[in-house]
């Protein structure tokens, strides 16, 4: 084998490498996050309107995720008060300038986002409960982070 088949090979041979370290190292953060159902979520709020601010929305999901855990994971129950008071704070304040039947279509939207969300975190959690269930311990363990179980 000439100087320039072993060069061409060398190549051939670092570039398998690399892509198939690449295809590895992909394949492992895919793996990471396997028990999301990113195309569902992207589909679900992709054009959502802006009912709420970021800080709002964060607070719906929180509130979505704890009623799912309530529902897949043993040990926890929902905290009607709680969960009332969080829905309120996450709603807080509605949108000014809104007549009697645009609040109503308001609400709606918002419900129905609750909704949508809470389905996601219930398809997710069947989907793979004991990581759901750790990810429910790790944020019920951090006192910092408050919840709406009992």
């Amino acid at each position: 084998m000439n100087n320039m088949s072993r060069l061409h090979w060398a190549l051939v041979a670092a570039a398998a490498v690399a892509a198939l370290s690449g295809f590895a190292g992909a394949a492992s953060a895919q793996q990471a996050d396997d028990d999301r159902l990113d195309n569902a979520w992207a589909d679900a709020v992709v054009d959502q309107e802006p009912i709420l601010t970021a800080s709002q929305f964060a607070k719906l999901n929180n509130l979505a995720f704890e009623a799912a855990v309530t529902k897949i994971c043993t040990g926890y129950d929902l905290d009607q008060k709680k969960f009332a008071d969080g829905l309120s704070d996450a709603t807080y304040p509605a949108p000014g300038g809104l007549n009697q039947d645009e609040m109503k279509q308001w609400e709606t939207a918002v419900y129905f986002r609750l909704g949508t969300t809470y389905g996601l975190f219930l398809a997710e959690g069947n989907a793979k409960p004991d990581d759901f269930c750790k990810s429910a311990d790790d944020l019920k363990a951090d006192s910092t982070v408050p919840n709406v179980w009992k």
